[in-house]
């Protein structure tokens, strides 16, 4: 049986490196905290929407709760609007934070069909990431342990 060359110097460089899980979640929270920094605002709710998911050793989520967090961040191309459970699209009036009309509320603008225009990429979860990244300082800590452990 033959021996694999290098494997106790690996399995000590990959001691050294240590549990990665709680710099993997500081990350993910620096992250959170750097994307909510630069999304685009209007009433808060998808800066509110984005939240920290499952976390482990080699990834971490980061998820935008909304809709419309996908369009925000990539763009989207014009595309035209149809009314899926009712025959009009209604919008307007007093509304919650949610988008839910107010009790007592009534929507004061409708349509049959809207040709949305579409909108510009305005990232805010990529650049939130990097940012992150960079002020953790992560990849040359691991670097650091790594050839310490050498």
């Amino acid at each position: 049986m033959s021996k694999v060359q290098g494997m106790d110097a690996l399995q000590r460089r990959l001691k050294a490196i240590g549990e990665l899980q709680p710099a993997m979640r500081a990350v993910q929270l620096s992250t959170i905290h750097e994307a909510q920094a630069r999304v685009h605002r209007k009433t808060g709710h998808l800066q509110r929407s984005i939240v920290p998911g499952p976390v482990s050793d080699t990834h971490a989520v980061i998820e935008a709760r909304t809709p419309y967090a996908a369009a925000l961040e990539e763009g989207a191309k014009p595309h035209i609007i149809k009314p899926k459970n009712r025959k009009v699209l209604a919008w307007g009036g007093g509304r919650r934070l949610t988008g839910t009309l107010r009790k007592g509320e009534k929507a004061d603008h409708f349509a049959t069909l809207v040709h949305h225009p579409g909108n510009k990429p305005f990232p805010y979860l990529v650049p939130g990431a990097k940012a992150a990244l960079e002020k953790a300082g992560i990849l040359a800590e691991i670097v650091t342990r790594w050839n310490k452990a050498g």
